[in-house]
């Protein structure tokens, strides 16, 4: 048995993330396969497009044995951050021979040597960022000098590798191994064909961001039929409406079914058909603007909230008309996008500065949450059991019943925020269906799958 680990967020999971684990597999020699994902928020700030139940079975349907959760406080954070928790969900399993991940590069070396810098293995990095910040250089420009000057300068000198988002993802998963001194190699395929936030498609693959937004122009319509239906016991209304909403499904299937996997399509029509309509950012907008402003005067005990933009946060929620509106009139040279969105949505899931400066700092996680496995899952599983300290998490409702849960504080906490995260999360997924939630709590109600 060679156990592979990856990390994903599978937002939703496409023909790229297909290749990347029948190559990995190819090239390695790997037989089981764990991924680490996002749960139902991301690391770009914001909402999973589907919820992480049915991106956990797009993945173990196209060749994934094992998928488990990232904990929530990680998984919606910076580059590090995301790569902390993802890289120590991984090493605390204590089965893994290696990780994969993908790269604009296609190759560690590069990778590997700023790795190095970063952790302070080599170079005199952390002194030449003090030198250069206090030049008041934007703290990336500043970073990306920082490094170039602790690199030989022909690694240095070729291309912008460092500016490549895949590469930094890439470079922040060699820093975490360096500080857990993990035995876990690290091993990258190179992306095929389109960046991960590029709009246009080449041949059978195409970029997340991109068939996301394909998704979310449908599902605007979507959205506006569910209302058209909700008036019908007050207008008549003669157009056949349930086949208005079938053609929209058709046409979302149409524009990106190319690029997804069979069964990914397939999940997608099967929750539109529950009425669990793909949710963004926008459909939070609404609890987002509430949670600033009822906690106007003390934004900045959010985590990432901080040298003044807790004042601009504040305006910007009154003045802006929408969600998108919110982010841009926010981002500046000084603030990209994804800061944005990332400290906006540590509002409004209550992430504080003290939360985050107490979660960063451990060495391994306690629990290991599994969200879907196969038979070759239940190999790994036994693997975990035998080698790992940590606790598997199969049933939430039994978890709050361990003594480890009363008994370990980082477990209790971190835990209950997963479900939390998720609860608020649920409020807008299942808002269309609401007789599915009176069942009880989601996460307590769907159990993990064997598939």
């Amino acid at each position: 048995m060679k156990i592979g680990g990856i990390i994903a967020e599978y937002n939703p999971f496409h023909n790229g993330h297909k290749y990347q684990i029948d190559k990995y597999k190819e090239d390695e020699g790997i037989s089981h396969i764990v991924v680490a994902m996002s749960g139902n928020f991301v690391q770009r700030g914001g909402p999973a497009i589907v919820d992480k139940f049915s991106r956990a079975e797009m993945a173990i349907r196209n060749g994934a044995d094992l998928v488990i959760e990232i904990p929530a406080y990680f998984s919606t954070q910076t580059a590090e951050l995301y790569a902390r928790g993802a890289i120590l969900s991984l090493d605390s399993l204590k089965c893994l021979d290696s990780i994969c991940f993908g790269s604009e590069e296609g190759s560690t070396k590069r990778l590997k040597e700023v790795a190095k810098i970063l952790s302070g293995v080599k170079g005199n990095y952390e002194k030449d960022l003090s030198i250069f910040l206090a030049e008041k250089l934007a703290f990336p420009i500043a970073r990306e000098k920082a490094i170039k000057k602790n690199l030989a300068l022909e690694i240095a000198d070729k291309n912008d590798f460092l500016k490549l988002s895949n590469n930094i993802l890439g470079i922040e998963y060699l820093k975490e191994l360096i500080r857990l001194d993990s035995s876990m190699e690290a091993v990258t395929i190179k992306r095929v064909a389109v960046d991960h936030r590029s709009t246009v498609a080449k041949g059978d693959f195409s970029s997340a961001s991109s068939i996301r937004s394909s998704i979310i122009y449908y599902k605007d319509y979507l959205e506006l039929i569910n209302k058209k239906k909700s008036l019908t016991k007050y207008l008549s209304i003669d157009e056949d409406i349930n086949d208005n909403y079938n053609h929209i499904i058709t046409d979302m299937i149409d524009s990106v079914e190319k690029y997804l996997p069979v069964f990914s399509c397939n999940k997608i029509i099967d929750n539109i058909k529950k009425n669990l309509i793909p949710v963004d950012g926008a459909d939070f907008y609404g609890e987002i603007c509430y949670s600033i402003l009822r906690e106007e005067n003390c934004l900045d005990k959010y985590f990432e909230v901080q040298n003044g933009l807790e004042y601009s946060i504040r305006k910007q929620a009154i003045l802006s008309s929408g969600f998108e509106e919110l982010i841009s009139n926010l981002t500046s040279k000084n603030y990209s996008s994804s800061k944005i969105r990332r400290s906006i949505f540590n509002i409004l899931l209550g992430i504080k500065k003290e939360d985050m400066d107490e979660i960063k700092e451990i060495k391994s996680i306690p629990y290991i949450r599994v969200l879907a496995f196969n038979k070759k899952g239940t190999e790994i599983l036994k693997e975990i059991k035998n080698k790992s300290n940590s606790i598997l998490i199969n049933s939430p409702a039994k978890t709050r019943k361990i003594k480890e849960y009363s008994e370990n504080p980082i477990f209790k906490k971190m835990f209950d925020f997963d479900i939390l995260s998720s609860n608020i999360y649920y409020q807008n997924y299942y808002k269309n269906n609401r007789e599915l939630l009176s069942k009880g709590e989601p996460d307590f109600i769907a159990q993990c799958s064997f598939l």
